[in-house]
């Protein structure tokens, strides 16, 4: 082999030597990273009441009886809801039977209790976000049979409610504008998370 050669392969291999050892030693600069993150789940869940019907039978939603009314009685019945869930919570409800009745609040015909507002599709809406551990006001607080029912000869009726809830966050992008949410807006929202 001429000089020439032997120069370049010694040349030549102490390059590649070169880029060896320097990429082995690039090999050792390493790094890795590992998060675990754990979450819970929320929920929303309410419980109804009505302390002073049949005098603090919780009733849950479920049928509940008054004997032997006459027209124009005034009988306790006051509709309460409890968050009792991990989240806040909208909260609406429904008084199926009440055709014979007017409610009313601190003895007002018609007036719904602190909060409460009738909404056109039948639902009565707590206008506002039910706090973790909160309680509603009463939705009123007395039904009245109306003068102008018949003698009933023992007839039964019945008065159904019905309490719904969903989670107020998401509602919005804000937590301040969940806050501040119109009834109509709340309705809306019920559409979207019972659809």
């Amino acid at each position: 082999m001429s000089a020439k050669k032997r120069i370049l392969s010694i040349g030549l291999a102490a390059s590649l030597a070169a880029v060896a050892i320097a990429g082995s030693s690039l090999a050792y600069f390493t790094d890795s990273e590992e998060a675990d993150n754990t979450y819970t789940i929320g929920n929303v869940d309410i419980v109804l009441t009505e302390p002073h019907w049949n005098e603090g039978q919780d009733l849950g939603g479920f049928e509940v009886e008054a004997d032997d009314l006459y027209p124009g009685e005034a009988v306790a019945k006051d509709p309460t809801v409890k968050n009792e869930g991990k989240n806040p919570a909208f909260v609406r409800v429904k008084v199926d039977g009440l055709e014979n009745f007017t409610y009313r609040t601190d003895y007002v015909e018609g007036k719904l209790g602190d909060g409460w507002v009738a909404y056109d599709d039948g639902y009565f809406y707590y206008d506002g976000v039910l706090a973790v551990g909160g309680t509603t006001d009463a939705l009123f607080d007395q039904i009245v049979l109306n003068t102008n029912v018949g003698n009933g000869n023992g007839e039964t009726g019945h008065i159904m409610v019905y309490a719904e809830a969903v989670q107020a966050q998401g509602a919005k992008t804000k937590w301040a504008d969940v806050q501040n949410m119109e009834v109509s807006e709340i309705a809306a929202w019920f559409a979207t998370c019972l659809a």
